[in-house]
């Protein structure tokens, strides 16, 4: 029994000293928020599952891409999970050791190290093979009809996602703000009384020097382009107060997206991706000639940002989306002052 808590003691040194080898030089917690730490979490454990049945176990998983973005992010999210199973793992080997347990300890020691020695030698090796060239997601506009977004919710407006289509097409918002929630009420403009739907969105990708927080898009309510139409429709039909879209999961969303879009236009040579309502809002905004309205509502917080997003050239005269205001939590480096703010009533109860 000595004997295999010795052998217990020195695989957890050596699982501890292989962690080293994948640990940042800098404290990284620092500026990296919940919802990252949740999205490599998640990235990390799909990666050691993924393993078990890839030709080349954990290697093959993470090379099998030609992206090297995508290659990194599959490390950063491996050391970031691998680092969090070391903990666990500490934590739990207490006294008093049975045989059984230092068994049990010993596989998943051996399991962890064999990770660990993986994803250095994925550090070492870097991206394989030929490498594709990044293709933006902008470049999938061309040859869409006018409305396409009018032809996406229509398509898609039996379905589970037929309110955050809608959401995703008037806001530009993304798939992952759609996870965290995205409240629609009624306001009215305490100054002109004009009556408004307001749209705020709870921001994802937010660090101390990165992203809006929160942002609040409103449009009139006399408002007839047909996606304003539709999002009044449901919101009267909705039993909530403010009605509140929240979906599952981003990656079900998007996958959904892509499902309908090929259903509609099965000839188009670019797959169409929910980014593509992103584009498609931000080409709107330019084409009106407000571009730091594009970048408070795309939810950055610099100007430069929203220049790899969509062309005023791709803005769709007779389909322009035009919301009254667009404000952010954060002023956005580079761009003009924002708008003032107009104080507004509270949420029509009716809504």
């Amino acid at each position: 029994m000595n004997d295999l808590i010795e052998v217990l003691k020195a695989k957890l040194l050596h699982a501890t000293e292989l962690i080293q080898h994948i640990a940042s030089g800098r404290n990284r917690r620092t500026g990296r928020s919940p919802n990252t730490e949740h999205d490599y979490l998640r990235l990390g454990q799909t990666l050691l599952m993924r393993a078990k049945t890839t030709n080349g176990g954990l290697i093959g998983a993470v090379s099998d891409t030609r992206r090297p973005t995508t290659f990194q992010k599959r490390i950063a999210a491996l050391r970031f999970t691998l680092q969090s199973r070391q903990l666990e793992l500490l934590d739990s080997i207490v006294e008093p050791v049975t045989p059984e347990l230092a068994q049990k300890w010993l596989c998943l020691l051996d399991e962890q190290i064999d990770h660990i020695q993986s994803v250095i030698e994925l550090k070492q090796q870097g991206l394989v093979g030929q490498r594709a060239r990044r293709r933006s997601k902008r470049v999938a506009l061309g040859g869409l009809p006018p409305d396409w977004r009018e032809q996406l919710c229509h398509r898609g407006g039996t379905g589970r996602y037929s309110d955050a289509l809608l959401l995703a097409a008037l806001t530009g918002c993304r798939p992952s703000e759609l996870e965290r929630g995205i409240e629609v009420s009624r306001v009215v403009n305490a100054e002109t009384e004009q009556s408004l739907i307001q749209i705020v969105i709870d921001g994802a990708k937010v660090k101390k020097s990165q992203g809006q927080p929160i942002r609040r898009l409103r449009y009139a309510e006399d408002d007839d382009h047909p996606l304003v139409l539709m999002l009044k429709e449901a919101l009267s039909q909705s039993q909530q107060s403010p009605m509140v879209v929240q979906i599952d999961h981003a990656g079900n969303f998007s996958v959904e997206v892509r499902r309908l879009a090929a259903s509609l236009w099965p000839a188009h040579p670019q797959p169409i991706t929910a980014y593509c309502l992103r584009h498609q809002w931000a080409a709107d905004g330019k084409r009106i000639g407000d571009a730091g309205a594009v970048s408070r509502g795309l939810g950055h917080l610099s100007d430069k940002t929203q220049r790899l997003y969509g062309t005023a050239s791709q803005g769709r005269r007779g389909h322009l989306l035009q919301p009254v205001s667009v404000e952010a939590e954060r002023p956005v480096k580079g761009a003009s002052p924002q708008s003032t703010v107009v104080e507004l009533d509270d949420p029509d109860p009716a809504g």
